[in-house]
This record gives C-alpha cells, sequence and structure tokens, in this order.
C-alpha cells in the first residue's frame, strides 16, 4: 500500500508543480502587472481583454458576375450586367437577398438564367439554376469560413489572439479579434481577397491603343475635357504607364464604368501597382506616381498552384539580398505550367498580381524549371509576413466587404476581468465555508481538493492555448460546484458506512466505491453535453464548453484521486483517530 501511496503522490506531485509552472506568468501578469509575462500568459477573449468586432459580407453581385459564364458574347455580358443592377436595386429596397431577387426578377421578365450560367446547370428552368447558385454560394460562404480561419490562426503579428468567427445569416460571418493592437492593418489582413496570379505584362503599345480608344470614347459620349493621355506617362524603363498621385483616382473612376471596360480586349485588363513610386519630373520637382499596366486576363500560374509561401531574407547573391522576400514554392501542375512559360516569354515581364494589385512585374531572362519564384519589393518583415500568411491560408473565392467594426477597449475587459474575478472568488469563499462548516475536518480536505482543482484546471487550459472568455469563467465557477458535488456525494456514502458500523478505514474505502459510478454517471453526461456544445457552438459557447469539459475531468481527478489520496495516507500515518465528517 505504500508504495501505491507514494505513486499516487507522484502523481499528485507532478500535476500541480507542472500546472503551477504554467500558470505563473499569468499571475504574473495579469495580478502584478509584469508587461514581460504578457505573451506567455493565458489567451483572454473579447469580452475581457478588449479588442476588435467585425461584420464581414459576402459581395453577392460580384460573387454572381464571378458565378456566370465566362465567355459570354458583349451582348449578353451587357444584358447580364443590366439584369444583376435591377435584381441589386430591387435587394436594396426590398432588403432581401441578392439571389432570391435575381429569382423573382427573372421569373417576372421571362428571363433563362441557363443563357448566364449554362456552365452550372443546362436546364433551361430558372429554379434548378437557382438551386446549384445557392449551392456554390453556401460552398463560397463555407470556404470564406475556412480560409479566415486558417488565415487569422496562423497569424499573431496584430496580437490577433485566438479568433472567434462564426457565420451571421446567409451571406455574413462575425470575426472577434481579442487583443489587436493595429485595428486598421488588421482589417485590412482580414479583407484581403488573397487572389494571386503571375500573369503575362502586355506592351506598352498596346496599352496605348486602349487609352486612345477611351480618349475617343470621352470625346464621341461624355460631357467632359478630360484628356486622359495627358494625365499619363509611358514609363520608360518597363512597359505601362505613370499616373500623377493628384490623377489617379480619375482614371480609377473611368475604369469603373462599363462603357470603358468593354474597350478593353477580354483576354486583358488593366490594374495597379501595389505602390506609388517617386519621381523627379521635367521641372525638377518630386512627384508620386502609381503606375498601371496592361495584363493578360488568362494568368499563367494562379494562386490554387501555390504551396508553402515563406516569408525569409534574401540571401545573399540573391538581387535582393537582405530585404524580405516571400518564396513561392508551386505544385507539379504549376511548375509544368511555369517552365513552359518562362521558356516562351524571355525578355517579356510577368506581373505578380495579388488581389488585382502588381506587386512587382520582373523580367523574364531563361526559363525557369524549378517551379519556383519570389515577391519582392515589400517595405517591412510584417507586409512580407502578411502576404506569405494570405497565400498559405488560400484565396477567398469571392470578395468581401467590412459593414461593421466595433472596438471594444481595453477597460471593458478590465471591467469584465474585475467581476468574474470577484464573482469566482465569492462564490469559492462561499463553498470552501460550506463544507467545511458542514463536514469539518473531511470538508477541509475537499476544499484542499477545490484549490487544486482550480489550479489544474487553468493550467490545462494554458497547454491547450485556450481562450478565457467571461462565460469561461461562469464554467470554472460550474465545475466549482461539481467538483464539491462530488465530494458530497462520497462523503454521505461514507456516513452511511460508518452509520452501519463499517470501521472508518474500511467505510472510507466503500465510499468511494459505491460513490464512484454515480459520480461517473454524472459527469460523464455533463461531459457529453460540452462536448456537443464545443463542436457545435462558437465563440463565447466554446468558451463556456471548453471550460466546462476541462473542469469536469480535472475535478473527476481532484475529488476522487486527490481526496482518497490524503484520507489513505492520514490513516496509513495514524493521524486519524476518529473520523470526523
Amino acid at each position: 500500500m505504500l508504495d501505491n501511496l507514494k505513486l499516487r503522490w507522484l502523481v499528485i506531485v507532478c500535476t500541480l508543480a507542472g500546472s503551477l509552472y504554467y500558470i505563473y506568468p499569468s499571475v504574473d501578469y495579469y495580478v502584478f502587472n509584469n508587461l514581460s509575462k504578457q505573451k506567455e500568459s493565458l489567451n483572454l477573449g473579447l469580452d475581457l481583454k478588449g479588442g476588435l468586432n467585425i461584420i464581414l459580407e459576402l459581395d453577392d453581385y460580384l460573387f454572381l458576375k464571378r458565378l456566370s459564364k465566362k465567355n459570354l458574347s458583349k451582348q449578353s455580358k451587357n444584358k447580364f450586367n443590366e439584369i444583376l443592377k435591377n435584381a441589386q436595386e430591387n435587394a436594396n429596397n426590398n432588403n432581401t437577398q441578392l439571389i432570391k431577387e435575381l429569382e423573382i426578377y427573372s421569373k417576372s421578365n421571362n428571363i433563362k438564367l441557363n443563357k448566364y450560367f449554362s456552365n452550372l446547370s443546362k436546364s433551361s428552368d430558372n429554379y434548378q439554376v437557382i438551386q446549384e447558385i445557392n449551392s456554390q454560394h453556401d460552398y463560397a460562404m463555407q470556404s470564406i469560413l475556412d480560409v479566415m480561419r486558417n488565415r487569422i490562426e496562423d497569424h499573431d503579428q496584430y496580437g490577433l489572439g485566438e479568433p472567434s468567427i462564426q457565420k451571421l445569416g446567409d451571406n455574413r460571418l462575425v470575426v472577434e479579434l481579442a487583443g489587436v493592437s493595429d485595428i486598421s492593418k488588421a482589417k485590412k489582413y482580414i479583407q484581403r481577397t488573397a487572389d494571386f496570379e503571375l500573369s503575362l505584362v502586355k506592351s506598352q503599345n498596346q496599352l496605348t491603343d486602349i487609352i486612345m480608344k477611351i480618349q475617343s470614347y470621352i470625346d464621341s459620349n461624355m460631357d467632359s475635357s478630360i484628356l486622359i493621355d495627358s494625365l499619363m506617362i509611358p514609363d520608360g524603363g518597363s512597359e505601362g504607364y505613370l499616373v500623377n498621385s493628384e490623377n489617379v483616382q480619375v482614371i480609377k473612376n473611368l475604369l469603373k464604368l462599363d462603357a470603358i471596360n468593354d474597350l478593353i480586349k477580354s483576354n486583358s485588363k488593366i490594374v495597379w501597382d501595389n505602390k506609388s513610386l517617386a519621381y523627379y519630373n521635367q521641372d525638377n520637382q518630386y512627384v508620386e506616381y502609381q503606375k498601371l499596366y496592361l495584363v493578360s486576363s488568362n494568368p499563367a500560374i494562379s494562386g490554387g498552384m501555390i504551396q508553402t509561401p515563406k516569408a525569409v531574407v534574401a540571401d545573399m547573391g540573391n538581387n535582393n539580398a537582405g530585404q524580405w522576400v516571400v518564396n513561392l514554392d508551386m505544385n507539379k501542375e504549376g511548375r509544368k505550367k511555369w517552365s513552359k512559360f518562362t521558356g516562351a516569354n524571355i525578355n517579356r515581364q510577368v506581373a505578380i498580381i495579388l488581389d488585382d494589385l502588381v506587386f512587382m512585374a520582373p523580367f523574364i531572362r531563361d526559363k525557369i524549371s524549378s517551379g519556383s519564384t519570389q515577391i519582392s519589393g515589400f517595405e517591412s518583415m510584417e507586409e512580407a509576413k502578411d502576404i506569405a500568411s494570405v497565400l498559405k491560408a488560400g484565396e477567398l473565392p469571392a470578395p468581401i466587404s467590412i459593414v461593421q467594426t466595433n472596438y471594444v477597449g481595453p477597460s471593458l475587459g478590465k471591467d469584465s476581468i474585475n467581476d468574474g474575478g470577484k464573482s469566482m472568488i465569492i462564490g469559492l469563499i462561499l463553498v470552501l465555508i460550506f463544507m467545511l462548516l458542514y463536514y469539518k475536518g473531511s470538508g477541509l480536505i475537499a476544499n484542499m481538493a477545490v484549490v487544486c482543482n482550480i489550479i489544474i484546471v487553468f493550467g490545462v487550459l494554458y497547454t491547450m492555448n485556450a481562450v478565457l472568455t467571461l462565460p469561461g469563467i461562469a464554467g470554472l465557477l460550474l465545475t466549482i460546484g461539481m467538483s464539491v458535488d462530488a465530494n458530497v456525494i462520497i462523503f454521505e456514502r461514507i456516513k452511511e458506512e460508518i452509520n452501519s458500523k463499517t470501521p472508518n478505514y474500511a467505510a472510507i474505502k466503500n465510499g468511494y466505491n459505491k460513490a464512484f459510478i454515480t459520480i461517473l454517471d454524472a459527469n460523464i453526461t455533463t461531459l457529453l453535453t460540452a462536448f456537443i456544445l464545443s463542436f457545435l457552438g462558437s465563440g463565447p459557447i466554446v468558451g463556456f464548453a471548453t471550460t466546462l469539459s476541462v473542469g469536469i475531468l480535472c475535478s473527476m481527478f481532484t475529488a476522487i484521486f486527490f481526496t482518497k489520496t490524503i484520507f489513505l495516507t492520514l490513516f496509513k500515518i495514524n493521524k486519524i483517530k476518529n473520523l470526523s465528517i
């Protein structure tokens, strides 16, 4: 029995020591305000730590445009755009979903949707087409949810901590970022579509032809004196045009017009450089420009062919030595296409595009068979890591927009911590007093188990990298009650044995044995409920379920294993003459 007790105490001591080791930084940071321990401390949720609450919305209009048949004729494309605009207007007026209004509008105007969505359904029945569109919409929302989770959970640059991400209605997501430190950067990072492509840059002459066509259209159809060619100058060093920063918005507004876009060939598109460039003009003035390119709309490489993106500092011997770059490797399909593409376009430029912005446009000097490339030109380490992270998480199936942003200040979080902490302490003290008064010496042992239970729970939560929320604190309080309840059941069984004239030592063993099944049954049913909540719930519900699950398991350990060990040890060393219970 002595050896058995030694093993029991070894387990108890190791468990407590490990738990104390993990929770010490949290105590040092949250109680004694030791800022150096912040990164090592337990993660707190938005309701405790403060942070950012963002509502994201899938852009249904752009989603439907992307989903439609790609090779529509110019006439069909214009008709489809008209249908979408009318449906969108109805959706705005009726406060309904665009897809639903598209179905209603097409039915009332005798429009066959399969003409525009034959890539989805060959059926002439609009209902079948709408069903396919809804199916694709649901898939897109789930993909966005998965990408967002991968993207945020893989990235802690902005102090995002553990995010809470959940669906809201048919086309919205709610993202909670606890402890976010840079709101504007975090919003930009989350909103990235991560639409990546490597596309051939078309010649400056081809872009010039399009600019002339745009100017001709402006002269013939617009009551304006805009001279577009005076707003931009050809870039002498490479393909593309430079636009004075003062004129950038004018050009962007023109390019938003459908009639202007129709002047651009279907196999081409105009894209802007990611950052502005500064040059001295003819008057020796320092002027900022933003560059635009004409690129192929059929990318040589897309995001789906990219794997293992990684932000690193370029090695010596590299053209970007000492600078932060993102290295990209390609899958088998990508390597094959990249080799063929680079071999066929030597001495031409290829644009590295992310979210319709050109990050760089290097010249192809040799055929590249390795299936690797590199993105450079970042202003900081953070920017490089941003790009690597969003590429790793994957691209969104459609653009999303931020429709609402709420910032929860740290003062509110601090108040919540104080109130939650007070409630837990008060509840704990009341429980300890009751157990001590009612069960006397045995109650003291139960109280020791409760305190140890709390220590172990926090230690386990830390090792799980869990997030503590206000509902999580409620879960902890519930587990304290359940831990005490288990001891009450045990003590009552022991009392029954003593009343039956069973010797004290045997009464303890019999009491624990008889109470075990009852305690196990009660805890398993609660545990199953907690597991269901953790899998099906989100946000605060998951926080509650996590702490409840951990608390149940730890309370069973302390209530059954810990207290029994103390009783057996006291009997072994003859410290118990009369059982106080």
